[in-house]
């Protein structure tokens, strides 16, 4: 298994999944670590896209900037997306990046149905015919079959 983090540009080597999702500045829960772990634990030759930098807070403008394009250029370059939206998220972002990709086919979405936004979600995945996912367990497993 492969790991690219953010802001790294490394070659792609394998099938790749871009994990979009909440980060909330890093404080959210490090769902991507579990995901990761998952994956690896299940063999999976994959190339993980992970834009969960270890040090999130007050970036500089320019360290922003690279971070964004390096979110855009991997959305572009991923194989799958796999977007996992927590409940007590606002999670701006990954609406905006949903919003984006809703009519690629290689979108799963995983919202919590806590999300303050849930319906939306589910209703524009539904009119778009993008995979959506209540739990985190689900999402995973609908990527692991995928990815047999």
């Amino acid at each position: 298994m492969q790991v690219i983090t953010a802001p790294e540009r490394d070659t792609i080597k394998h099938q790749s999944i871009f994990l979009a999702g909440t980060i909330d500045d890093g404080k959210s829960e490090d769902w991507q670590a579990k995901l990761i772990k998952d994956l690896s634990d299940d063999n999976q030759e994959v190339s993980i896209l992970n834009p969960r930098r270890s040090n999130w807070g007050d970036i500089s403008k320019n360290a922003l900037h690279k971070q964004i394009t390096w979110e855009l250029d991997h959305l572009e370059k991923a194989d799958i997306i796999f977007m996992y939206i927590i409940g007590t998220s606002k999670s701006p972002i990954s609406l905006l990046e949903m919003g984006i990709h809703i009519k690629d086919s290689k979108l799963i979405v995983v919202c919590e149905p806590e999300f303050y936004r849930y319906d939306n979600v589910r209703i524009t995945c539904e009119y778009y015919n993008a995979e959506i996912y209540d739990s985190l367990g689900e999402g995973i497993d609908a990527l692991l079959s995928q990815l047999e």
